[in-house]
């Protein structure tokens, strides 16, 4: 009789048990594939498509992308720019900056999701800002940037054969750079993607800018005082 009683006791409870651990399971399952992703931390912050050109080789910046819920399906875009994935754990996403990638949002859109372009919300999406910098990973080859402000002029002095690097942020649509040397200088201007335009010993060089945007450059001179005007 006693035997009875303690299986009749022991049975529900163990229908009990299971049935709420399967639930947890079930739910857990479904947020993987139905809740939107979330993002905690993007390392780094700033890179550079590859590069390829006479100042050296420099290959596409590794990316960690770490958070949760990000799926099995999923896409990564550098501003609307569809990027490899290399690895997916889980909760940490690995890619590289895509070639003619550009500063703006990479964002994250699990299968059926979608994000608004130039934005880092939308449908099963997450997103965060992102910069392209097409200097830093020479480690500073030709020491730090100098920046010029749009409507400002800079006297730079240069000893001996030497390159300097430049940057200017337009905010105010188009506008040239002009330098302003006794003798001919080279100008190497980047793209918003980092492709470079080499303006070869020119004498008194006036080139236009890349509009509304983060402008790179570099300033090579022989001994010389030159005036850098954007």
């Amino acid at each position: 009789m006693t035997k009875s009683v303690a299986c009749y006791f022991w049975i529900p409870i163990c229908l009990t048990f299971f049935q709420c651990s399967k639930g947890k399971s079930e739910d857990a399952l479904a947020l993987v594939f139905l809740g939107s992703p979330a993002i905690t931390s993007v390392e780094p912050k700033i890179g550079t498509p590859r590069q390829n050109n006479e100042n050296g080789v420099y290959p596409p910046t590794q990316i960690v992308i770490k958070g949760s819920n990000f799926g099995v399906d999923t896409v990564i875009r550098f501003n609307q720019l569809p990027a490899a994935i290399s690895a997916n754990l889980g909760t940490e996403l690995y890619t590289s900056v895509p070639d003619g990638a550009t500063s703006g949002f990479l964002t994250i859109s699990k299968s059926g999701g979608s994000c608004l372009p130039g934005t880092a919300s939308g449908i099963n999406c997450a997103g965060t800002e992102f910069f392209i910098d097409c200097y830093s990973v020479t480690g500073n080859l030709y020491g730090s940037e100098i920046e010029i402000k749009q409507g400002e002029s800079q006297s730079i002095e240069f000893k001996g054969l030497q390159t300097k690097a430049f940057r200017s942020s337009l905010i105010l649509g188009n506008a040239k750079l002009t330098v302003t040397c006794d003798s001919n200088v080279t100008v190497r201007l980047f793209s918003t993607s980092c492709l470079a335009t080499d303006y070869i010993s020119k004498k008194d060089p006036s080139i236009p800018l890349n509009a509304n945007a983060n402008n790179q450059f570099y300033v090579t001179a022989f001994d010389d005082t030159c005036t850098v005007s954007i």
